[in-house]
């Protein structure tokens, strides 16, 4: 679902078979956008079911996806988890399940994945970060922090291939999206962040696949996003940067009262 859906279908449209991987309860949605994928792009697709949350789900996977489909061309870590709200507020399982798969889920692929690529001297790993992974990020304080290690473990595995090396290793940085894990976290639509990069599924996932296949090493979508993520956040003194965070990392009902907003909603109805 969401991005992750989005981005299989660009590379279906790129004519990539798919190995498409959910939890075991979402067997019947994945089969069945299997089976739409295979008759509208004319490719192959195999399905997969594990919880990588599990202690062994990623190895589990990788064992079942090699013994059927003995070379992965390209590996994208997109599965994903976030929480809205004060960290102190947290439910631990919420954040034991978070680490789990944004971090632990991801590097494991990643190294079980990357070896028979460097060897082969072709292919690469598209991992999904965030826009927030480029500064902490109050209310999504967790969240954030499992994408500044996407980000960076990302950024040195890059670092770390040999010289001339045809493997792409790439992190693409969406801004908000509008899928099913900002609804499921709790994220209220008036978040100012929201209101300020909310974009839909293609226009991540068809600029994003096209970043890849380009070779790029890091990737925004939006040229808003551009300039507020890579531009402005990059060259602002750390303590400025950090308050600025903290003002916007508020709901607009925050500071606007709720009757003015249900009268400007009740205009724009009109």
């Amino acid at each position: 679902m969401g991005i992750g859906k989005g981005l299989s279908e660009c590379f279906a449209r790129e004519q990539a078979n798919l190995i498409l991987a959910d939890l075991p309860e979402q067997k019947d949605l994945l089969e069945a956008w299997a089976s739409e994928l295979q008759k509208t792009y004319r490719i192959k697709t195999w399905t997969f079911y594990r919880d990588l949350t599990e202690s062994d789900g990623p190895e589990q996977l990788y064992q079942q996806v090699v013994q059927t489909v003995p070379e992965v061309h390209v590996l994208v870590n997109n599965a994903g988890l976030c929480w809205f709200g004060r960290f102190s507020e947290m439910p631990m399982e919420k954040l034991n399940t978070m680490i789990l798969l944004n971090c632990l889920a991801s590097a494991k692929l990643s190294r079980l994945f990357l070896p028979a690529m460097i060897e082969r001297n072709e292919g690469g790993i598209l991992n999904v970060s965030s826009v927030s992974a480029f500064q902490s990020v109050p209310k999504l304080g967790l969240y954030a922090a499992t994408k500044a290690l996407t980000q960076s473990l990302t950024e040195a595995i890059q670092a770390e291939l040999p010289r001339g090396s045809k493997v792409v290793i790439t992190a693409m940085n969406p801004p908000f999206t509008r899928t099913n894990l900002i609804n499921d976290a709790g994220v209220p639509l008036d978040f100012i962040p929201v209101k300020m990069s909310l974009m839909n599924v293609e226009e991540v996932t068809a600029s994003g696949v096209n970043a890849f296949i380009r070779g790029k090493e890091r990737y925004v979508p939006g040229l808003l996003n551009k300039i507020t993520y890579l531009g402005v956040s990059k060259f602002l003194p750390h303590s400025l940067l950090k308050r600025l965070t903290q003002l916007l990392s508020h709901r607009i009902s925050d500071f606007i009262p709720a009757r003015v907003m249900t009268f400007f909603s009740s205009l724009k109805s009109k």
